[in-house]
Parts: C-alpha cells; sequence; structure tokens
C-alpha cells in the first residue's frame, strides 16, 4: 500500500485529508481486503447462529436478558437479507474496487458493520408480530436496493475494462439518473430492512447513513471525481443529482 504523500511548500508533509486517505491509496492491499471480508463474515456467521441457532436466548442470558426469538419467517428473511449484503460487499472488495483500501477504512467499516448486522439481529429477531404488508414491502425494497447497488457498480465496471474507457469518467447506465447510484441503493437496501424488522426506531439506521452520504461519502467522492477529471466532471455534475434522482 502506498500513499501520495502532500507537501506544504517549506517540504513539511501535511495531514493527509480524508480524500486522500479514501482515493489515493494504490497497490493491491490484499491484506486489508481479505482481513475486512473475513471480518464481515463472522458478522454473517454471528447473525445466523443468533436467529437461526437459538443464540438469541444463550447471548440474552450472558446479560441477564429473556430474549426470545420473533417468528422463524422474519429470522430467516434478516440472516438471508445480511447475508445478501456480505456478498455485495465482497463483490465490490474484490471486483468492483480498484483502489486500494487503508487500514483505517477496514477498522472503520468493520465495527460499524458488526453494529448493523447486531441491531438488526436484535430488533427484527425478537419481534414475534406476524409478517405484515409492510414488512412484505420491506423485502421488496431491500431486492431493489441490492441491484441497484450491484448492478451500477457492474455497469461501471464493465465499461472501464474497456480499453479505449481508460481514464475517461463514467457516466451512463443507472449513473446517468445519480452520480451515486450505490449509495443510493445501500439506502434502499436498509430501509428496506427497516420495513422487515417492522420496529420503528430501526429507521435510525438509514438516517445516518443518510447523513453520512449527504455530509461525507458524497462531497469527498465528489471532490476526487473533480480532481481527477476536471471539467468532464463539472459537466456530468451540472446535469446529474447527486444521490436521489430528480431530487437531490
Amino acid at each position: 500500500m502506498i500513499y501520495r504523500p502532500t507537501c506544504s511548500e517549506n517540504g513539511f508533509v501535511q495531514p493527509r485529508s480524508l480524500q486522500q486517505q479514501m482515493y489515493e491509496v494504490t497497490g493491491r492491499t490484499r491484506a486489508q481486503r481479505v482481513t475486512l471480508a473475513a471480518s464481515l463474515a463472522l458478522c454473517v456467521a454471528l447473525t445466523w447462529w443468533l436467529l437461526w441457532d437459538g443464540g438469541l436466548a444463550i447471548a440474552g442470558a450472558w446479560f441477564g436478558l429473556h430474549l426470545v426469538a420473533g417468528i422463524p419467517l422474519r429470522c430467516a428473511y434478516i440472516a438471508s437479507a445480511l447475508s445478501i449484503y456480505f456478498v455485495r460487499v465482497l463483490f465490490t472488495d474484490f471486483v468492483f474496487l480498484k483502489r486500494g483500501i487503508s487500514w483505517t477504512e477496514v477498522f472503520t467499516i468493520a465495527p460499524w458493520v458488526l453494529c448493523l448486522y447486531l441491531f438488526f439481529d436484535f430488533c427484527g429477531g425478537t419481534n414475534p408480530a406476524a409478517l405484515g404488508p409492510a414488512s412484505l414491502a420491506g423485502v421488496s425494497l431491500f431486492a431493489l436496493g441490492s441491484w441497484i447497488n450491484s448492478y451500477a457498480e457492474y455497469q461501471r465496471h464493465k465499461w472501464k475494462r474497456q480499453p479505449k474507457h481508460r481514464g475517461m469518467l463514467y457516466t451512463q447506465g443507472l449513473f446517468r439518473y445519480t452520480r451515486h447510484p450505490n449509495y443510493l441503493g445501500d439506502l434502499l437496501s436498509f430501509t428496506g430492512l427497516c420495513f422487515l424488522a417492522d420496529r420503528w426506531y430501526t429507521a435510525i439506521v438509514p438516517l445516518l447513513m443518510l447523513a453520512g452520504f449527504v455530509f461525507v461519502n458524497v462531497p469527498t467522492l465528489d471532490a476526487h471525481l473533480q480532481a481527477r477529471y476536471g471539467r468532464a466532471f463539472d459537466e456530468y455534475a451540472r446535469k446529474t443529482r447527486k444521490l436521489i434522482p430528480f431530487v437531490y
């Protein structure tokens, strides 16, 4: 893993910005990728244990809580959805993502994902209510968000593999409607999980994600793209919404 240093006029190395930390890491960074994948695999295994192998009752007893698993179908849907999310991350990690991954990123993403998994495991996994229209709509919304995220990444990956497109900004496919369809897909996916869990307070997750995208991820990535593609990105940004088509 190699960082491009940033030096001031007097020669001293300046603190690296978030943009540099995330998008200017070169090298294969295989150790970081494998560590992240292994960490998320443990999250998936923990989810299936909690929701499908009596783990909720055992874990609750450790903390003096009496936890009872909800209906099996909801537990199966939640565990399956979180497993699908893991597979999506694997494809992004090892196939679609061309830049390197820093250790800081690994040890930020892994705890965040663990918290997400545990939150939905306990909130949705202990809900005894039968699946209603909202929960079933949540399954569809999760599927839609997963498709948007993965298909957009696949379209860009396929286009970028062609030598004639090397060094060019991708603005086709789902990227015609939003500059960050992968972020939009995640928002829809986790909103769907909220409906599936059928607990109103799970809405804190997509709200936190939206805040992170609006105030951190989108500005950071847009700054990187503007620095790399210049006028081409400026023209693209002028015609395309940041996150939600026709809205923002």
